[in-house]
């Protein structure tokens, strides 16, 4: 199993857009050392909780930071940009990374947000928009540099530019002037990631029809087990290999000497706060907190931090997150990457930094892994 990191911008509401990026890259780079794989970086336009509406641009700065770690958009919403212009972005985001790019994909949660774009995330429009803008996407990944050509669809139309010779113009002088200009530099283009959330997720069949990445958020094991059924499933229907190894899964993740410990930490940490003041109240509006519970005869009042301790965060010692992980790898049947949600430290850097060594050194290496 490898170890990424969701990278969620989740800080205190008093927080200064300088300081809450300024901790994120110093964790990153600190992940880095550790030999994390990837850090996935969320972004939304209108969530206080999360407040960062461009992760690409803290992505950046962080290229030249770290040495291996994979840095990941966690993501975009496409049809919250014009598509050709946000190819163009991830195509550069591309080569500044020089292969430590991957592209998440998701179709967005905040109300908020849907209000902002005026677009409608009722009816299923924003899936449709979704779909058009990666096939738009790919398309200029792939065929940016083959000449004039036209895309025609029903949220976007566009041409693709000649290569900007006029008339009679000797094509060796193409080298400067207008036109087509460049490729991604992983070919045919950066990994394609999509998120999904709920069971039997759209996002997640979506995925697997494109032969992308599957991501899974931090939902209960029994719901999360119908992700790959459903995203195999649609993988296979059109031609692509399945491999359990590409599918990332989210999850909550402390580590500490003892079970104690690290529940004492948890229970007074920001996650806590903000899952007690936030999203267990977004869930319910959603309809989500059934997602949450291990069983059905669970009543919603008793969905509470000791619980999601009890039955979905993985919280404790290293013996215990170590049997956690493997009971979470073996009901799902096998995934490749785990990645644990990034959280303000509030002060106490030193704690969350030596969970996630603990992690990295006492956890991971002594995994069984049996399905």
């Amino acid at each position: 199993m490898k170890v990424g990191f969701f990278m969620q911008p989740v800080h205190p509401p008093n927080t200064s857009v300088l300081d809450g990026i300024a901790q994120d890259l110093d964790e990153l780079d600190f992940l880095d050392s550790l030999g994390v794989e990837e850090a996935w970086f969320g972004e939304h336009l209108t969530a206080k909780t999360e407040p960062w509406p461009a992760g690409d641009l803290i992505i950046s700065q962080a290229i030249p930071r770290t040495k291996n770690i994979k840095l990941c958009s966690g993501g975009y919403v496409p049809q919250f940009y014009h598509p050709a212009a946000l190819a163009f972005r991830i195509m550069q985001l591309d080569h500044m990374a020089r292969g430590r790019y991957m592209c998440g994909i998701a179709a967005g949660t905040i109300p908020g947000d849907f209000a902002l774009t005026n677009v409608d995330n009722v009816s299923g429009q924003h899936r449709e928009m979704q779909a058009e803008a990666i096939e738009i996407m790919k398309r200029i990944w792939t065929e940016h540099l083959d000449g004039e050509w036209e895309f025609k669809g029903k949220f976007w139309h566009f041409r693709n530019p000649g290569h900007g010779l006029q008339a009679g113009e000797d094509p060796t002088r193409c080298s400067y002037g207008f036109g087509p200009f460049w490729k991604p530099y992983q070919v045919p283009h950066p990994p394609i990631a999509i998120a999904g959330i709920s069971p039997n997720s759209a996002s997640i069949e979506f995925a697997g029809r494109g032969g992308h990445i599957p991501l899974s958020v931090f939902f209960n094991a029994r719901f999360l087990k119908g992700h790959w059924e459903t995203y195999s499933t649609a993988a296979q229907k059109n031609g692509h290999e399945v491999d359990r190894g590409m599918w990332r899964v989210n999850r909550e993740i402390f580590v500490a000497d003892t079970d104690a410990d690290a529940r004492e930490f948890v229970r007074n940490s920001l996650q806590a706060e903000v899952w007690r003041k936030h999203y267990l109240d977004f869930m319910g509006v959603f309809g989500w907190l059934g997602h949450l519970k291990h069983d059905d005869s669970v009543h919603d009042s008793d969905i509470t931090v000791d619980y999601l301790m009890d039955r979905l965060w993985i919280v404790g010692s290293p013996d215990t997150v170590r049997r956690r992980l493997d009971d979470l790898y073996g009901e799902l049947g096998g995934f490749g990457t785990v990645l644990p949600t990034k959280y303000d430290h509030l002060g106490k850097q030193e704690q969350m930094w030596r969970s996630h060594r603990l992690l990295m050194d006492e956890v991971v290496p002594k995994l069984s892994l049996e399905c």
